[in-house]
């Protein structure tokens, strides 16, 4: 698999598709293309089925590309060379109920990310998501290239209790503690719960259409494929955090590093272990600047182990060397963040104004999604409350 820029692509040296592939006249190798547009794909079983279901062999990127690359993340439309590009389907063909809904979200263990015969989409990860489009007036529209999926809808995880109200919680309370993070919600559809995430890399005008904004994962950005699902996690040989700021410091600056700082803090104080390459991405502007996307896909893997289910307590991305989620203190974050090129000071200051924040958001987000579990709203008072006491110690 091998990428070459048109001539009218850009000024050379912009991350117009990746930072892994900034703009240029050369040909770019299998090593970094695949990894960026395997990237783009499902893993695990969702592949498996899809594959099967389309007539594809799992192994075949291209494959399951062209067949549905027409909803990706980020702004790339992948289609066959050959053949005009069909615009979508009329509106009114689209609509679908909450009752459809609900139909769709049951059905995902048969069709996943509700692709079929007529909706193609594709989405990284193993857990069952449907992609839907949401008109401004709050229909559900069945994505189309013309009407690109704008939500992802994630019913309850069947071996995590209470995860949606797990990663709602957690979510939303990094918004309320001031950090950019997906705007996230829960719905009822066919009798149970769903988490609805409004995805970051679209906007929806006024009149309904939808803009895609163009994103990539640490992993593609780091040229990390991600074949063997595993390698997402730096403990199999995926990215680093000192890795990922790298990029932001050659492509966004210093801000950019503030930002991971702020979302590696909120991660560790949540007890969240499965932040890894693929659950920490980036926005393009197509001019040539990066800035790290909100926080997503963030809840506290330390509740379950507080309720007796065993959980891998090692982080999926490294926080100065520390092996195990609950061992990550705040000198372990300053120095963290050293390590990147911060200074202390500023490091420090930061995650100060983060940990004066989190009491009273937490309060506010439990009043607000009042069917967290108690002992979840419990767990992360005492786990900000003892990084806080840290500030303290000499």
């Amino acid at each position: 698999m091998t990428m070459t820029y048109s001539t009218d692509a850009g000024p050379p040296g912009v991350p117009l598709v990746s930072m892994s592939m900034p703009v240029s006249t050369g040909r770019f190798p299998d090593r970094v293309v695949r990894a960026f547009f395997h990237g783009l794909l499902p893993e695990g079983d969702v592949r498996r089925i899809l594959a099967y279901d389309l007539g594809i062999d799992p192994s075949d990127d291209i494959g399951l590309l062209a067949a549905l690359g027409g909803d990706c993340a980020g702004a790339l439309l992948v289609q066959p060379a050959f053949g005009p590009v069909p615009v979508g389907s009329v509106l009114e063909d689209l609509l679908i109920d909450d009752a459809e809904v609900g139909r769709r979200l049951l059905d995902l263990p048969v069709h996943p990310l509700g692709v079929d015969q007529r909706i193609r989409v594709s989405l990284a990860g193993v857990q069952p998501k449907l992609l839907l489009c949401r008109r401004p007036d709050g229909r559900w529209l069945l994505p189309s290239l013309r009407y690109a999926s704008t939500h992802i809808l994630k019913p309850a995880h069947r071996d995590l209790p209470d995860s949606v109200a797990n990663e709602a919680f957690c979510v939303n309370l990094a918004a309320a503690a001031g950090l950019p993070a997906a705007h996230t919600t829960t719905g009822t559809f066919a009798g149970f719960d769903v988490l609805v995430s409004e995805r970051y890399d679209r906007r929806v005008q006024e009149n309904g259409d939808v803009v895609r904004v163009h994103q990539e994962d640490a992993c593609q950005a780091l040229s990390v494929l991600t074949v063997i699902p595993e390698r997402k996690y730096e403990e199999f040989g995926g990215p680093s955090l000192s890795e990922i700021a790298g990029q932001l410091d050659r492509w966004s600056g210093a801000a950019g590093k503030g930002a991971l700082l702020g979302q590696v803090a909120f991660s560790c104080l949540v007890g969240n272990a499965d932040m890894h390459g693929k659950n920490v991405s980036f926005l393009h502007d197509g001019k040539g600047t990066v800035a790290l996307a909100p926080l997503y896909d963030v809840m506290s893997t330390a509740y379950y182990t507080a309720i007796g289910r065993q959980i891998d307590p090692t982080p999926g991305l490294f926080v100065n060397a520390k092996r195990h989620i609950d061992q990550v203190t705040l000198n372990d974050l300053v120095d963290e963040a050293e390590h990147w090129g911060m200074r202390p000071r500023n490091a420090r200051s930061l995650l100060s104004e983060l940990l004066e924040r989190l009491p009273d958001a937490v309060d506010e987000t439990a009043r607000n999604l009042p069917k967290t579990p108690g002992a979840l709203v419990d767990l992360v008072k005492d786990r900000v409350e003892r990084m806080r006491s840290q500030r303290r110690t000499p």
